[in-house]
This record gives structure tokens, sequence and C-alpha cells, in this order.
């Protein structure tokens, strides 16, 4: 399959998350899950928890839950899908309070872990199990085979795993050139 046709598939499947996303974003516009960091001055520690924040029409942190929020929902569905906006918390920076002018403010944390070499081999390692996954509980399906609707989308998804998963392999294969050719 040629590059321009992964490309297109890609940009198709892209655009498929985006609706679900752009959906998503407006019935929760103005607010999400995140995770923040919080300082317990008594026992010289910190402890990590979801909170709703709240932010402006410009993106800017106006509040949050002054308690930690946990998953809910009114059916198993509900709960489930709660819980994986709770888990898109991870993808965003992690917030700690501080103070800022007298008032409690929420800042990114700016520990970020570091990449090392095997970063990139772990990545590749990864896309390839993601693959491989999506193959075999997916593809192998009964009504994703009987289904061409649902086959074509299974197609995009497992054709997107696997541009990841050469993009990956390349960014591997260029870390370690550079690291024996210094």
């Amino acid at each position: 399959m040629g590059h321009k046709r992964i490309k297109n598939i890609w940009n198709q499947y892209a655009r498929l998350i985006q609706l679900e996303t752009i959906f998503r974003m407006f019935i929760m516009s103005h607010w999400n899950y995140r995770v923040i960091k919080k300082y317990h001055k008594e026992t010289d520690t910190s402890t990590y928890h979801i909170h709703e924040v709240y932010y402006s029409d410009d993106g800017i942190i106006e509040s949050w839950t002054e308690s930690a929020v946990e998953p809910m929902g009114e059916t198993v569905d509900e709960l489930r899908e709660d819980i994986r906006f709770f888990t898109k918390a991870f993808q965003k920076p992690v917030l700690k309070e501080e103070t800022e002018n007298g008032k409690p403010a929420l800042v990114p944390q700016n520990d970020l872990q570091e990449i090392n070499d095997g970063h990139y081999f772990e990545l590749m390692d990864r896309a390839g199990v993601a693959v491989d996954y999506i193959y075999q509980f997916l593809g192998c399906h009964p009504i994703i085979i009987k289904d061409g609707n649902l086959r074509e989308i299974y197609e995009r998804a497992g054709n997107a795993l696997v541009e990841l998963y050469q993009e990956a392999g390349r960014l591997e294969f260029e870390q370690t050139n550079k690291n024996d050719n210094p």
C-alpha cells in the first residue's frame, strides 16, 4: 500500500476521532478531568488526585473541585465512559496547587519524564503489541468480518496503528544509529 494511501486512511481515521472529540468537547466544553498534585505540609508528602477543572472561554483555569471526584454513571455504559474520560486526564500535564497573589492556583508541573534511548524501542514494541491486539481481538471477530462498514473502520484503525509502528521503528533506528555513530 502506497504512502499516500496510508496517509489518506490515517487522515480519515483522524477525522472520525476528531468528530468524537469535538462532540465530547461540546458536552464538556468548559471543564475536564485533570490530575492534581497536592502537597501536605503536616506529613511532607504529596498525593495525586483527579478533579474537575473549569476553564474560561479562552482556556484559562478558573476553578476546580475542592475534593477529588470519583467515576460514576447512571448505567454501566455511562460509568465506563466516565472512566475513559478519567484516563484522558493522564494525557495532560499534571497540575499542582500553588498560591499566586495570595490565591490558590493550578500550574502545570514541570518535571516531565526525560526521554532515554530505551523509550524509542519501548514505543516501537508497544505499537507492535497494539497492532497484534487489534488483529486478534477485533479483526477476527465475526461481526467485523461480516459487516463491511465495520470492517472498513477496523482496517483504517489497523492501518493507523501499522503507520504508528513504522514511524516508531524509524525513530528507534535513527536513535540507535545516532548513538552508534556519534
